[in-house]
């Protein structure tokens, strides 16, 4: 066969890392054509080379005025802007109403001209950006700026590019919808992506890789619901280099960010917790799978209404899961069909206090049911906590290997509790105990009753 000779081969394969925008961008240029037949047509049919306006790849020069006046160009024959392989020095360019920038996945590369962000979109209807790479060249920066900025931009694309070694965030967004997919996170100094007051974000099938606070945060100024979903994304080593006790060290953080569905997302060795959520309500965490964290594996924790976490297999963590903190609105939930194993109490990460040892706690209307819970250390099922004791319900799950089985708390004294149908096995300190604050203060309630236990159903448990 013969091979093809050089000047087609490079047409070819400039075809193939472009495929992708055709279908887009072809109806698109050819209206543009026939408004502007006098105007010179884009190259290819796929858009306009950012080349033809002066952007050199390997400059010592910041291109930043460059590449600005090759989008203004591009948006004003409504084609996207096309941008070969190749680095380029650039910092604080404004995207244009509709911009489409377009680079070569691995080998069009962007990188900081000074700590500043690279690319910024401010109060425009869409832009998209595909198949760059961005590189802060860790230049340090305050907050959450980051190496791209949108601020109330309603379909922000941001597809097959690669964000690395920010001086603080990744991706920043405020008041932005829009899809964030397939892109590659690493070396961040703070967060990979951290989006205030969304309009409704789909994060699925990125790479978040060695980031020293946070993995994905959704945050909310006030508590509200933004309908977005964090689905298929791999998260792997986020640190808490700034302490504290739960703002940091999370590979995924929702703030007062309600109606979120985080689904079948990968997390491993996470300082503190696979997946937060502080104060989101209607929050769904389903089918994901983590593997070593510092702290809880899966918290839904204080003004929270109607949490499902359902389907997860978390390994390896100090707490499998903690629902609670009804004294600040936290109620309603459902812990269902996970499997938690090796829940082990040790130090806390960067604290002096043992923490840990209990596969799941719950408090206020609060049901738990069909879960396998393996090898917790001191306690299977945790129910209640002083006034988070009420309505809570565990049955049809399988504990095995801890300490004991199900705590139930018994104060206050007014409480309604049922435990039933549960499997429990090697529970060297008993299959249900009645607790005070964490002390045991009943024998096993699945062998005789006890006074002190009013208002807790203990029935149809299978012991060994």
């Amino acid at each position: 066969m013969a091979f093809l000779d050089e000047p087609t081969r490079r047409s070819l394969l400039r075809a193939a890392a472009f495929g992708t925008v055709m279908a887009g961008a072809g109806p698109v240029l050819a209206q543009a054509a026939r408004r502007a037949p006098s105007a010179p047509a884009p190259l290819g049919t796929l858009g306009l080379e950012a080349s033809r306006f002066g952007l050199t790849p390997g400059s010592a020069e910041d291109q930043s005025g460059v590449l600005r006046r090759a989008l203004e160009e591009a948006m004003a024959r409504e084609a996207p802007l096309l941008v070969a392989p190749g680095r380029y020095r650039i910092a604080e360019v404004v995207l244009p109403e509709g911009a489409r920038l377009i680079g070569v996945p691995g080998a069009t590369r962007f990188v900081a001209a000074r700590a500043a962000p690279l690319l910024l979109a401010r109060r425009i209807r869409r832009a998209t950006l595909v198949g760059l790479t961005l590189d802060g060249l860790d230049m340090r920066r305050d907050g959450r700026a980051g190496l791209v900025e949108a601020n109330e931009v309603a379909e922000f694309t941001v597809s097959d590019c690669e964000f690395a070694n920010a001086g603080s965030v990744g991706l920043t967004l405020q008041r932005s919808g829009g899809r964030i997919e397939r892109c590659r996170f690493r070396g961040m100094r703070d967060s990979a992506l951290f989006s205030l007051d969304s309009r409704g974000l789909a994060i699925e099938g990125n790479t978040v890789e060695d980031c020293g606070n946070n993995g994905i945060q959704l945050w909310r100024s006030e508590a509200g619901d933004e309908q977005s979903l964090v689905r298929g994304n791999r998260v792997n080593r986020i640190r808490n280099d700034a302490g504290g006790d739960g703002p940091n060290g999370n590979g995924i953080s929702l703030f007062r960010a309600g109606g979120v569905i985080i689904e079948g997302n990968t997390l491993r060795d996470c300082a503190l917790t696979f997946i937060r959520n502080n104060s989101g309500s209607g929050v769904q965490i389903l089918g994901n799978q983590g593997r070593r964290c510092g702290e809880v594996a899966l918290y839904s924790e204080f003004a929270f209404e109607g949490a499902i976490i359902a389907n997860n297999l978390v390994e390896e963590c100090a707490q499998g899961a903690n629902i609670t903190n009804l004294d600040h609105g936290g109620r309603l939930s459902v812990f269902a069909n996970n499997i938690v194993r090796m829940a082990r109490k040790g130090l806390a990460p960067k604290g002096k206090e043992i923490i840990g040892g209990m596969g799941v706690h719950v408090e206020a209307e609060a049901a738990v049911t069909g879960n396998v819970i393996e090898d917790a250390s001191d306690v299977g099922i945790s129910l209640g906590w002083s006034w988070g004791m009420r309505n809570l319900v565990a049955t049809g799950n399988v504990i095995r290997r801890t300490g004991i089985g199900v705590s139930v708390s018994l104060v206050p004294k007014q409480r309604n509790a049922l435990i039933a149908n549960n499997l429990i096995s090697d529970a060297s300190l008993g299959a249900v105990v009645g607790t005070e604050y964490g002390k045991p203060v009943t024998g096993d309630l699945t062998r005789a009753s006890d006074p002190r236990a009013a208002g807790v159903r203990v029935e149809n448990n299978a012991v060994g």
